[in-house]
C-alpha cells in the first residue's frame, strides 16, 4: 500500500535521503575497494599456505567480495529509487499537492521528514512575515495518509 504525501516534504525528505545515500555508496564502494586491494595481497599469499588452509582464505575472500558487492549493488538501487522519485516531483503543480510514495519507500523517507522540513517550514514562516508561526506554515500541509484504492 502506498501512502500520500504533501510534494514539498516528499521531496525535501527525498533530498535528505539521497544525501545519506550517497555517503552509503560511497563508503560501499571504498569498502570493496579495500577488500580488492586485500584479495591481491592474499592471492599472492596462497601459494605460501599449507593446502588445508587455502580453499578456506579463498571462501572467506569469497564471501566478502560478495558481501561488499551486495551492500554496492543495495546502495546503487536504493539512491537511483530516490533520485527516480525526486525527479518526479517536478511535475508536482503545488507543494501542497498530495503525491504518492510507495510505502517501502515511505519508510525509508519518514525518518527524515520532520528533520529536514523543520528548516523548510521556519524559512517560510519567517518569509512570511510577523504573525506566522512555524506551526501556521505546517498547518497548510496535510499530513502523510493511506492511499485508498478506487
Amino acid at each position: 500500500m502506498s501512502i500520500r504525501l504533501p510534494a514539498l516534504p516528499a521531496l525535501v525528505a527525498g533530498r535528505a535521503l539521497k544525501a545519506d545515500t550517497v555517503v552509503a555508496a560511497q563508503r560501499a564502494l571504498d569498502e570493496a575497494n579495500r577488500l580488492l586491494q586485500g584479495f591481491e595481497v592474499a592471492l599472492s599469499l596462497l601459494d605460501d599456505l599449507p593446502d588445508l588452509a587455502r580453499p578456506a582464505l579463498v571462501e572467506a575472500l569469497r564471501h566478502r567480495l560478495a558481501a561488499a558487492d551486495r551492500r554496492a549493488r543495495a546502495s546503487q538501487d536504493r539512491l537511483e529509487e530516490v533520485t527516480g522519485f525526486c525527479g518526479s516531483l517536478r511535475s508536482a503543480a503545488s507543494p501542497v499537492e498530495m503525491i504518492e510514495v510507495p510505502a517501502a519507500l515511505f519508510e525509508m523517507l519518514s525518518p527524515y521528514l520532520d528533520e529536514a522540513m523543520r528548516p523548510v517550514l521556519q524559512t517560510l514562516s519567517r518569509r512570511a512575515g510577523p504573525g506566522c508561526s512555524v506551526e501556521m506554515v505546517e498547518s497548510y500541509f496535510p499530513s502523510p495518509s493511506p492511499a485508498v484504492p478506487a
